[in-house]
């Protein structure tokens, strides 16, 4: 066999062993460092990563995305959003599996892709905040679609989500759904 011969068979395989090492769906919206859209408003959870108390991202605004959601579900209350995946956090997630018609094992308290599958679901486009922002409805299960969230308005734009100031009550306003990891136990 030629040299240039095994130069192309290792360079093809190097290819195909690099393809079968590509990041999963979940690690794509991550590595980004923040939750992101896609096209539509139904699939922009379906990249996101695993969240539950212990998780890389336990304590980050990305959880305030889901306590959020059990804010407008009535799981928990607003002073409640403190973007810590804690026991508050686990229960709630739990009851709204529940809501979302989970049983058995599937109601485990972790955000992961079934439960993002779900919540996926229920997000609508809304109105439009500013050039830059859309408003992204929830569907929660009672019926009400409040805006929930914003959504920048371009390919693969960062989450916001309301925080309205935690235990604590400072710090109110729109923030940016991150995966960095927080030092405090209130949103930033």
């Amino acid at each position: 066999m030629s040299r240039f011969s095994r130069t192309i068979i290792a360079s093809a395989a190097a290819l195909a062993f690099s393809v079968t090492l590509n990041t999963s769906p979940a690690a794509a919206s991550v590595s980004r460092g923040y939750i992101d859209e896609n096209a539509g408003a139904q699939n922009d959870f379906s990249d996101e990563a695993t969240l539950w108390s212990g998780s890389a991202y336990q304590n980050s605004n990305a959880v305030g995305v889901i306590q959020a959601i059990l804010y407008a579900e009535f799981i928990i209350d607003a002073v409640d959003v403190d973007c810590a995946y804690g026991s508050m956090t686990t229960w709630g997630v739990k009851e709204l599996q529940k809501k979302l018609g989970f049983t058995g094992s599937d109601v485990d308290g972790v955000v992961g892709p079934k439960t993002w599958d779900k919540l996926d679901d229920r997000l609508v486009e809304g109105s439009v905040y500013s050039d830059s922002m859309l408003y992204i409805k929830y569907r929660a299960t009672n019926g009400t679609t409040p805006n929930l969230f914003l959504r920048a308005r371009v390919s693969g734009g960062t989450y916001m989500f309301k925080y309205y100031g935690g235990l604590f009550g400072g710090n109110a306003g729109w923030k940016q759904a991150l995966y960095r990891s927080l030092s405090g136990r209130e949103c930033s």
